[in-house]
């Protein structure tokens, strides 16, 4: 694959998929439960999340290989391919059912323009990032640099608005800590996810042992700088009630500024959204081009198209099961079925990473997650316990259609094992 991206294209890709859709939604939520301390909610959660990022870098850089979660499991627990082979499938899992759902919000967001079903723009957005996806990573990244810019740009003439208010900053004087303020945590964190699918770009990276740490722990900097002005310009702009009965409260908080405003954020949810489809897309080809690299998915899913370097029939795959997820319905829990297979990567991410200080102390570690105990780890052990609390918080129905991923995987991993044995 081509070594195309610097660290200024990394951290645009860890940045734009953090920022992404999430903070469109979950901001309002998680205001009606944390009231005035959504701004703690954000600064414990980035805490949260940045301990995780941390086991990334580490494992990313002794494993610079295209595949993330899938060929850090693979390498560190051998004796157990069927972990290898579930943990990667999780992750395709999670990375299209991101891309699936998004693409339906991006056509929500299409509606207030133009009239358009809703399928058929997704269909076309999906169809056109596939080809963007093939064309290159090169050609990819700056578009998602620029995509990326126009985020950040919403985002700030949202609290450019909060900025005019009197109410701006008054809940930092308000510090609390109780349980409302971990219960909007848990909201939040979802809204920080995004920076693992750096570590899928490692083969094209330039200088992966020095610039991925950075440019996911840069990323997640930029990101929780900006959703802690956005946390304080929401407070200043509305109530808890108001925020939690919102379903675009960016849009709505902004309706009494000047007109142009809410059509603005209207129109730059488009590119968030679409922007999360395309760095969604893009690492999830990867995993499964590096799964058929090592023989777990079929070998014809390794090829990578000449001169371009692109796994473009990982690319195809994608585009074909996102297809099939879009009519499927039931789109807030197949959603949430990504976050949940997400955590469960994190969880055994840490794990994975403890092990291996026990199992090979003396490995060299290009990036090392600090503080130790002994051999003990003590951020990765936190984090994990951290994942394990945060897989409670989702409805029944995102544990029964996680359950049915797993026995689908399982059964394809059965079905894989006896014709390669046969």
């Amino acid at each position: 694959m081509k070594k195309s991206l610097s660290l200024f294209h990394l951290i645009f890709y860890g940045t734009g998929m953090i920022l992404g859709a999430g903070i469109y939604s979950v901001i309002g939520k998680a205001g009606g439960v944390a009231e005035n301390g959504l701004w703690i909610s954000f600064l414990l959660a980035a805490l949260c999340a940045s301990l995780t990022a941390l086991s990334y870098a580490e494992l990313a850089t002794m494993f610079p290989k295209t595949g993330g979660e899938y060929i850090y499991v693979k390498n560190i627990f051998p004796q157990w391919p069927y972990l290898a082979m579930l943990c990667g499938s999780m992750m395709i899992f999670a990375g299209i059912s991101t891309a699936t759902t998004v693409a339906m919000a991006f056509s929500g967001y299409i509606q207030q323009f133009a009239d358009i079903p809703e399928f058929v723009t997704a269909f076309c957005l999906l169809g056109v990032f596939t080809l963007v996806n093939i064309l290159g990573i090169k050609e990819s990244s700056w578009v998602n640099v620029v995509f990326t810019l126009i985020e950040i740009l919403g985002l700030l003439i949202f609290v450019w608005v909060g900025l005019q208010s009197p109410k701006f900053g008054e809940a930092l004087a308000e510090p609390r800590f109780d349980g409302a303020i971990i219960s909007g945590a848990a909201l939040v964190i979802f809204a920080y996810f995004g920076f693992e699918n750096i570590v899928n770009l490692v083969e094209e990276s330039k200088a992966p042992e020095k610039d991925l740490p950075k440019g996911i722990i840069i990323s997640l900097v930029i990101s929780t700088i900006l959703y802690l002005l956005v946390s304080l310009t929401a407070l200043a702009l509305g109530s808890p009630e108001e925020l939690s009965r919102s379903n675009a409260p960016l849009s709505d908080l902004t309706r009494n500024a000047a007109s142009w405003i809410p059509r603005t954020l209207g129109a730059i949810a488009l590119f968030s959204t679409a922007n999360t489809v395309l760095i969604s897309m893009i690492s999830t080809s990867r995993i499964i081009f590096s799964m058929a690299r090592e023989k777990d998915l079929p070998r014809v899913f390794s090829k990578l198209l000449k001169k371009r370097a692109t796994p473009w029939m990982g690319a195809l795959a994608v585009f074909a099961l996102a297809i099939a997820l879009l009519p499927s319905g039931g789109i807030e829990v197949v959603a949430s079925a990504s976050s949940f297979a997400t955590m469960i990567a994190f969880t055994v991410i840490n794990l994975a990473l403890i092990y291996l200080r026990f199992k090979d102390p003396e490995r060299k570690r290009p990036f090392k997650v600090p503080f130790t105990i002994g051999r003990l780890p003590l951020i990765p052990t936190f984090a994990s316990f951290v994942s394990v609390a945060l897989l409670f918080f989702f409805n029944r129905e995102v544990y029964v259609l996680g359950a049915g991923v797993i026995a689908f995987v399982t059964l394809l991993y059965i079905f894989l094992r006896s014709r390669r044995s046969s």
